[in-house]
């Protein structure tokens, strides 16, 4: 009974704002105002606040695809609170972060948004399809005369002009369609930019650790959300760490501060192995990077592991893989539903791994 707590205060808070929302489309305007030309705008503020790093670096897809699209334009991002490691590298203007103590503070509230509108921004665009969210909200009363997003099932609320919510399936797909309903066409994936310096680190770090003949690293995530239904058995991690530790591969097992309660766990199940608990997710990014393929449940470090470059294998419990997962070139998804299948999931893992091996021992100095 307590496990399901969270998911009725949830569903409380979302029926409660969709009463309230669709009680306000009886005064905001019906969104149906002309698209801007972005190509013509000065300023453009692009929106996607979510407090989970994961879906902070789906917004990625949309900011690249603003960034080479509108090359004259002065190109802003406000996002959550891991927006802005996600971004650091990105030719913005600026990036601003929003925490969720703004949520219920009047005063940072009032303040974030007397900000936005010193901006003068000429258009500001919701990446997300999420229309009734904090990142909706703040689109709206940014003071944009220009306020474009997804329009809401129940009737617009927050914005000037409304895009159709995307048919596709996949979030990725998702944002492409809303940018090409703006007349920006984008392939884009998720999106990592490094430096040359933190490249160059990771490489130092896992030579140093692992030494200068080492075999390849292989990035693991083990942790996901229980509660959620996306966790596989740690045991079977250990399995596939025992399994590239026997073809010479290195594994490197990444905890977070959500497996910190766990780590003592899960260093005894693995064995041996690298274990990095690196708080800068900078510095995890570039160790992923460096890394010849990567090994995660549904959460957060997958979709940094897709962004980064590295080959990645995404185990699913659940069939939302068709939403969320990498897809080929840059990894693929191993269905797992009953937590029972670790040797499919060594096989396949080996195989993305030696194919970016293949990879780099072809290219120049590789």
């Amino acid at each position: 009974m307590e496990a399901s707590r969270p998911d009725r205060r949830r569903r409380l808070r979302r029926g409660l704002r969709g009463a309230v929302l669709r009680a306000a489309t009886r005064f905001t305007p019906r969104g149906d105002a002309p698209l801007p030309d972005l190509r013509k705008c000065r300023r453009v503020l692009a929106v996607s606040v979510n407090f989970r790093l994961g879906n902070t670096i789906l917004a990625t897809v949309g900011v690249a695809a603003l960034l080479e699209a509108l090359p004259g334009v002065e190109l802003d991002f406000l996002g959550g609170p891991s927006a802005a490691a996600v971004f650091a590298s990105f030719p913005l203007r600026r990036v601003r972060v929003v925490s969720r103590r703004d949520l219920f503070s009047p005063l940072r509230l009032a303040r974030l948004v007397r900000e936005l509108r010193r901006e003068r921004y000429d258009a500001a665009l919701h990446l997300s399809t999420a229309t009734g969210s904090f990142g909706a909200f703040l689109t709206g009363v940014s003071g944009a005369p220009h306020r474009v997003g997804c329009l809401r099932r129940g009737g617009n609320v927050y914005f000037t002009s409304t895009l159709p919510s995307p048919r596709s399936r996949h979030k990725v797909d998702q944002v492409h369609e809303l940018l090409a309903g703006l007349g920006i066409r984008s392939d884009a994936e998720r999106t990592w930019i490094f430096s040359d310096a933190e490249r160059g680190w990771a490489e130092v770090c896992l030579d140093e650790a692992l030494g200068r003949g080492r075999g390849p690293a292989l990035a693991f995530f083990v942790g996901a959300r229980e509660r959620k239904g996306k966790g596989w058995p740690l045991h079977h991690f250990a399995a596939l760490a025992e399994g590239v530790r026997r073809r010479g591969l290195h594994p490197v097992v990444f905890l977070g501060p959500e497996e910190a309660a766990r780590a003592a766990e899960i260093r005894s199940a693995l064995g041996s192995a690298l274990y990095v608990q690196e708080p800068d997710v900078r510095k995890v990014a570039a160790l992923v990077g460096a890394c010849a393929a990567a090994l995660t449940p549904d959460a957060g470090p997958m979709h940094l592991a897709i962004a980064v470059g590295t080959p990645t294998l995404a185990v699913f419990r659940k069939s939302n893989h068709e939403r969320w997962g990498p897809r080929p070139p840059h990894g693929r998804v191993h269905h797992d539903p009953a937590g029972a299948d670790p040797a499919g999931a060594l096989e396949a893992l080996l195989s993305l791994a030696s194919r970016r091996g293949a990879r780099r021992a072809a290219s120049p100095g590789g």
